[in-house]
């Protein structure tokens, strides 16, 4: 038997790892639209195929709200703002609402106007709003201290609850009428009844940033360190399907997550991540076309079509 140095073995085992090639996908569609703004894009949303809003800006000094009717192809400015938005969404019933620093807004359904609602001069980081009778929204610092206001049950601007919490919350999801998940720095929380109590999980470990649950069942969340939780019992459990860690070349740190159905989604980063999966989070593969100088920030998508958004006003639409 020939016996091989310990030396060489571990030459020949740095090389394999050398060699080794990232998983990646290529879509049938990868493209960038033209964006009317140069600042830092938050959040997009679609209503439909062809009609959208996508809301950022520059922090404590500018914000806007662009709208499109044509699919992504061209964005058109409707508000310009004192402060950066963050988060926009609209409910079942066609009513859209956008917040950001210091406020938050709404846009009944058929109107193009946008007006205000909640005034409370935080940091307001996300917002849902089932229906137009409640609603919870998350705020926080840039780490400590965080806030969840929850609305309703009579009329979305009527506030119920407030919770106040020692870290900073960045995203907030009811996944049917009266369950509701909020995330944050190292917590994950869940109410039963609409916001107005909560229960803090037993997950930590991570800067959770984004929570989307594409069933009431099925729920993903993705921390800032790369982490990804997977929940099939409607966010009584979470287990962790991708161990996070220190950020770096490798592990760009994640900032949003959307599915298109319980087993295809998408998580977008720094440095280009934009990584998809068709199993579940079992397997995740780079998006070849996505450009490794994007910092993406959010991602949304619509049957087999997709729209991100990313630092410096730049929005990508893609098909797979």
């Amino acid at each position: 038997m020939v016996r091989i140095p310990v030396f060489t073995i571990m030459i020949m085992l740095w090389a394999s790892a050398s060699c080794h090639k990232e998983v990646s996908t290529a879509l049938r569609v990868f493209q960038e639209l033209p964006s009317p703004v140069v600042e830092d894009m938050s959040a997009v949303w679609m209503t439909d195929s062809l009609h959208g809003v996508a809301v950022g800006g520059k922090a404590w000094e500018s914000g806007f709200i662009l709208s499109t009717g044509d699919g992504g192809q061209t964005w058109q400015t409707d508000t310009l703002l004192s402060r950066k938005m963050e988060y926009v969404m609209f409910d079942r019933e066609g009513q859209g609402y956008v917040c950001g620093q210091d406020f938050a807004l709404y846009r009944p359904p058929g109107s193009s106007h946008w007006e205000g609602f909640r005034v409370n001069y935080l940091w307001n980081r996300a917002c849902w709003f089932p229906d137009s009778r409640r609603g919870a929204m998350v705020a926080g610092g840039a780490y400590w201290l965080g806030d969840i206001f929850s609305f309703g049950p009579d009329a979305f601007w009527e506030l119920d609850t407030l919770h106040e919490t020692a870290n900073v919350l960045a995203d907030v999801q009811f996944s049917d009428s009266a369950t509701v998940h909020a995330v944050g720095l190292g917590w994950v929380l869940r109410s039963d009844d609409a916001g107005r109590s909560w229960q803090r999980l037993d997950v930590t470990g991570d800067f959770f940033r984004s929570v989307h649950f594409p069933d009431p069942s099925t729920g993903y969340i993705c921390g800032s360190s790369g982490t990804l939780l997977k929940t099939t019992d409607g966010g009584s459990s979470w287990q962790k399907i991708r161990e996070g860690g220190s950020t770096g070349k490798r592990n760009q740190p994640f900032r949003a997550l959307w599915f298109a159905n319980a087993d295809t989604g998408f998580v977008v980063g720094d440095d280009g991540l934009f990584w998809m999966t068709e199993n579940g989070g079992a397997d995740w593969s780079q998006v070849e076309q996505a450009d490794e100088n994007a910092d993406f920030t959010d991602v949304y998508t619509l049957s087999d079509r997709g729209w991100a958004v990313a630092k410096n006003g730049r929005i990508f639409y893609f098909q797979w």
